[in-house]
C-alpha cells in the first residue's frame, strides 16, 4: 500500500521515530505503525495533520507515485495557515539552534565557575536566555497547536 510506505519513509526523511510522530499527531505509536504496514489508514483529519507535520500535501501523502514538477501556484489548497505553521516550524527550529549554542555557553560556563573564575552573574545570566528560550520554543509549540 502506497500510503504506508510514504508514512514510513517521510517519517524518516524528517528524523523521526513512530513514537515522536504519534506524540505530535496526538495518536499511540501502535497506531503509526499499524499505517505504516498498511494494516489501518489514518482518518481524513489524521491524514491532514500528518501531512501538514511532514510538511507536504495530502496529495503527495497518499500518492502511489512521486509528485513532480507541480507548479508553485498548484498549492492553493495549503492556504495561510500552512503558510503559517511553515513559518513557525522554522522559527522553532532556529529556537532549538540558538538553544544548542547558548546551552553549549552555558555548560562551559558551569565547568569554568566550579574553579571560581566566572563570576556568578555571568552564569545566572546564560541561565536566564536558556530560560527565555524554553519559553518561546513551548509559546511556538501552544501557537502551532491552535
Amino acid at each position: 500500500m502506497a500510503l504506508g510506505e510514504n508514512i514510513r519513509k517521510l517519517r524518516e526523511k524528517a528524523n523521526l521515530t513512530q513514537q515522536q510522530l504519534a506524540e505530535r499527531l496526538y495518536v499511540s505509536r501502535q497506531t503509526v505503525s499499524r499505517w505504516e504496514s498498511g494494516v489501518r489508514c489514518p482518518d481524513l483529519i489524521t491524514a491532514k495533520k500528518l501531512a501538514m507535520e511532514l510538511d507536504i500535501s495530502l496529495d503527495e501523502l497518499i500518492s502511489d507515485e512521486e509528485v513532480k514538477n507541480i507548479p508553485e501556484n498548484m498549492y492553493f489548497w495549503r492556504g495561510p495557515e500552512w503558510e503559517k505553521k511553515r513559518k513557525l516550524k522554522e522559527y522553532k527550529k532556529g529556537l532549538y539552534r540558538l538553544l544548542d549554542v547558548v546551552s553549549s555557553i552555558f555548560l562551559v560556563f558551569m565547568i569554568f565557575q566550579m574553579k571560581r573564575e566566572v563570576p556568578i552573574w555571568c552564569t545566572l545570566m546564560v541561565g536566564g536566555i536558556v530560560g527565555v528560550i524554553w519559553l518561546l520554543i513551548f509559546a511556538v509549540d501552544r501557537k502551532m497547536g491552535e
